[in-house]
């Protein structure tokens, strides 16, 4: 491994908790839009997190052997849903979501057609980055999760 050199892998269940720490420090941005209540990565617990480690893939992102990001997919009859692309704050804008996003897209192309996540709509940061990776709107989800608007993205592979 060459200092430096960003490197997406499977996690393993010891791990579980870290990605919980940079998933909550991640989505803590969004509590000036949102209370915490109403963004479900932010009250989600270690045992939720392992109940979806056994239904879902959980990739991360790690720089120098440190784990600095993670997203969940799963495919349902074609369609592969991701959710919870999180990564540190300290690292953020630098790639490391781009290229988690890209690490689901190339995992999943043999095996799904589509692509789908949920994005808070109020979050335009996160809408425009989405927009610039090739995802489109798909829905508007009115009074949804923590009765605010959210967008459903998808992309076709």
């Amino acid at each position: 491994m060459k200092p430096n050199e960003l490197i997406i892998r499977k996690a393993v269940p010891e791990e579980l908790s870290l990605i919980l720490e940079i998933q909550i420090k991640a989505f803590t941005v969004y509590t000036t839009l949102f209370s915490a209540e109403q963004i479900p990565p932010l009250i989600e617990s270690i045992e939720q997190i392992q109940n979806d480690s056994n239904q879902k893939t959980i990739l991360v992102a790690c720089l120098n052997g440190k784990i600095i990001g993670s997203v969940r997919y799963e495919i349902n009859l074609g369609v592969c849903h991701f959710d919870r692309l999180s990564v540190d704050p300290d690292h953020q804008k630098q790639g490391v979501g781009q290229k988690l996003v890209l690490n689901v897209e190339s995992s999943v192309a043999n095996k799904a057609h589509k692509i789908c996540l949920e994005t808070g709509l109020l979050a335009s940061e996160l809408v425009t980055f989405y927009s610039h990776l090739g995802y489109s709107g798909e829905a508007i989800l009115k009074q949804h999760y923590g009765k605010f608007d959210w967008i459903v993205f998808s992309k076709f592979l």
